[in-house]
């Protein structure tokens, strides 16, 4: 066997672990700036006197990625929210 084989074939593995990690460590931001995102629109909303709610309930096992889709979701409500907030002023 050749002493390039083993090392060629780390050198795969290593390279095949680190790309799925570094797309977990994109959702996992992806995840966290959603959150973000809707607890400070939610802010902003109770500063305009409208109650709104940023938390999102998981009742059962989700994915990651269900979780952003559902973060979106939240975003997408709160905006709308926000919109009409403004246009009632």
């Amino acid at each position: 066997m050749n002493f390039k084989t083993p090392a060629l074939i780390a050198a795969l593995t290593l390279s095949a672990t680190a790309s799925f990690a570094a797309s977990d460590n994109n959702l996992q931001d992806d995840y966290l700036d959603a959150q973000a995102h809707a607890k400070a629109l939610s802010a902003q909303l109770d500063t305009m006197g409208v109650d709104a709610d940023a938390t999102i309930d998981f009742n059962s096992p989700v994915t990651l990625s269900q979780k952003v889709e559902a973060y979106h979701d939240k975003i997408s409500d709160l905006q709308g929210q926000f919109e009409s907030a403004r246009a009632a002023q």
